[in-house]
């Protein structure tokens, strides 16, 4: 984990959220992780307690099958799904937001994000990946584990929506994938290093890349808050169709993924079954990616867009196969 020095929050309001007044942002020199890392702090040792992921975010860690495993299953479990969370994010970054940030630097007329603000966020993303590199070296090292590299489905699923629409429009959909991926982000980020019992470098891994991402966040709500209006009504019908697919593409459950950490920690193929279909609520599931996509529905609403309204529609409808 890079040894940064503690900054105050942006103090830049989001277009359209109540109280307070919009204050200048400081300068992206002073509050980038990028700029303000100067070495790698030191893992202190692995205590059996220590979890690496939110275990409100593993309803099935919490199953009577794993809790019988003890808490060396639960460690591992959070381990896994830690790793499972920097790949989704390393591939957002390189191949959602960089590549939306190449197409955004080519639109003429925006005039909210500089071109400025769009290579600082450029720089952020690969910094960001460079960080998770660099932790999971020094993760390894520390405690043993070892976060495995592998393709993350809801990206997969992201970036297939975006290959299937017609190639004149893959530019439009790319940027639709980034303005609600970067505006998901962050709630997410903080759920997920939130708890006494996280093991600290995650806790502060997690902090620094969050900082970042509520300033890509706002960036994205005031480009996005340009953009929409300035579409013809062909291309806001396309993305008003596509947006909600785009949000339930990534905020769904990966569930192979979960099976295969059951698999590992000793449960059986039927085992790691049961504890997914007797730890998933569907109707909480529902209820939580309609909470993770609070920000990019209402920002959509308030331009005027129908899609917020079939994205809950699909939320509620969302069930184990």
């Amino acid at each position: 984990m890079s040894d940064c020095r503690a900054t105050r929050a942006i103090g830049t309001r989001l277009p359209g959220s109540a109280g307070g007044r919009e204050h200048e942002p400081r300068p992206w020199r002073d509050v980038a992780a990028v700029t303000r890392c100067r070495g790698e702090a030191p893992f202190p040792p692995l205590q059996p307690d220590h979890l690496f992921f939110n275990v409100s975010l593993m309803p099935y860690a919490t199953h009577p099958l794993v809790c019988e495993r003890g808490q060396a299953a639960r460690q591992q479990l959070s381990a896994r799904r830690l790793a499972d969370y920097l790949n989704k994010t390393e591939r957002v970054e390189l191949y959602i937001v960089n590549r939306a940030v190449e197409q955004m630097l080519g639109m003429p007329g925006i005039a909210s994000v500089s071109r400025d603000d769009l290579l600082a966020i450029y720089t952020d993303e690969g910094f960001h990946t460079w960080m998770m590199e660099r932790f999971r070296g020094h993760l390894l090292k520390q405690t043993g584990y070892a976060l495995a590299r592998t393709p993350s489905l809801s990206v997969v699923r992201v970036l297939a929506l975006c290959e299937a629409v017609p190639a004149t429009l893959r530019g439009m959909a790319i940027v639709a994938a980034a303005t609600v991926t970067e505006t998901l982000i962050t709630g997410t980020l903080r759920q997920a290093g939130a708890g006494d019992d996280i093991y600290p470098p995650v806790r502060g891994m997690l902090s620094e890349h969050g900082a970042d991402e509520r300033r890509h966040q706002a960036a994205f709500i005031r480009f996005a808050s340009e953009w929409v209006p300035s579409l013809s009504p062909a291309e806001r019908a396309f993305l008003d169709a596509l947006l909600p697919d785009l949000m339930t593409a990534f905020l769904a459950p990966e569930l192979p993924a979960w099976r295969v950490h059951l698999c590992a920690v000793g449960l059986d193929d039927g085992e790691a079954d049961r504890v997914i279909r007797e730890s998933i609520d569907p109707l909480e599931v529902g209820v939580q990616m309609m909470e993770a996509a609070l920000v990019p529905r209402r920002l959509f609403e308030r331009l005027g867009m129908a899609c917020a309204e079939r994205f809950a529609q699909q939320a509620s409808r969302w069930r184990l196969p």
